[in-house]
């Protein structure tokens, strides 16, 4: 391909978790010269590998470079960006992914965005009402001294609407109640320009999806691959460098299950695999539908 009919060109391979995503994506990269550029809000992550599922199902060459892997001589970026002693938001992945796009346009090769965070894939495509406020570092600072009874207050008294309009689970996550009252917060004027990747390229969006069973049958599977790989000892390692069980907690998904096995609330590799497998198989459908 030419490098003028590439530059306007980005493919987006989107689905639930083991839908194949990441083979999908390699495979096309291997075709038309392209790079992948992972949008996914954990595996940003440096250490956070095999609880994240980094690597595709299929067999490959590994390296590792600043900010990328190298699988198979492709590379992938937005991996390993991020320390997880600090939360790592949507607006710092946009900032960053779209400086990788750029470079990998640059080059004359095809962006190849694969991804399952639906948070992260709406605002790299269309933006979201408030994505563009920054993050204000001195008001978190207060703000994460506050209890979490405290923070849901705060919020009720700067923009009740806001309260109302959060389902119970961002009412209970201390993060996402600080995001929203930095938000209500924001001076008049202090949104920063946004770029809306529909508008700047054409994107082909190819959507992967399979019956439960079957998608249901390969996470299974995949969770018992990742115990055997090692992912509890990644945990453990993990724990042991300073990463908090409360941390493990807002991490999410696998590594807050982890983090109920570091504490003996799940007693078994068995019980952990079969709790793993049962909130996968949520977060899964939850990503299909949206």
């Amino acid at each position: 391909m030419a490098i003028e009919s590439i530059r306007s060109k980005i493919i987006m391979v989107l689905g639930p978790t083991s839908s194949g995503k990441t083979d999908l994506a390699l495979k096309i990269a291997k075709k038309y010269h392209g790079e992948l550029v992972s949008c996914d809000s954990r595996q940003v992550y440096r250490g956070l590998d095999i609880g994240t599922g980094k690597l595709p199902a299929q067999d490959v060459t590994l390296e590792k470079g600043k900010n990328y892997w190298k699988m198979d001589g492709i590379k992938v970026w937005m991996y390993d960006v991020a320390d997880w002693k600090r939360q790592y938001t949507v607006y710092d992945y946009f900032k960053m992914a779209n400086r990788v796009i750029d470079g990998i346009l640059n080059k004359g090769k095809l962006p190849i965005i694969v991804g399952g965070s639906g948070l992260y894939l709406k605002a790299f495509l269309g933006g979201l009402p408030n994505f563009s406020v920054p993050v204000d570092l001195k008001l978190r600072k207060q703000l994460e001294c506050f209890s979490l009874d405290k923070l849901q207050e705060k919020l009720k008294v700067v923009c009740p609407q806001r309260w109302e309009k959060m389902n119970n689970s961002d009412r209970q996550n201390p993060r996402r109640l600080i995001r929203a009252i930095e938000i209500a917060l924001a001076k008049p004027g202090s949104k920063v320009p946004r770029k809306n990747t529909e508008e700047k390229f054409k994107v082909l969006k190819i959507g992967l999806i399979c019956p439960n069973e079957i998608l249901y049958q390969r996470i299974d599977e995949r969770v018992i691959g990742r115990i055997n790989q090692g992912m509890i000892e990644e945990a453990e390692k993990l724990h042991g460098m300073g990463l908090s069980i409360e941390r493990m907690r807002q991490l999410g998904l696998e590594y807050g299950v982890l983090a109920d096995y570091l504490e003996g609330k799940i007693k078994s590799r068995e019980e952990l695999i079969r709790v793993l497998q049962g909130k996968i198989h949520g977060y899964a459908r939850r990503q299909r539908t949206w």
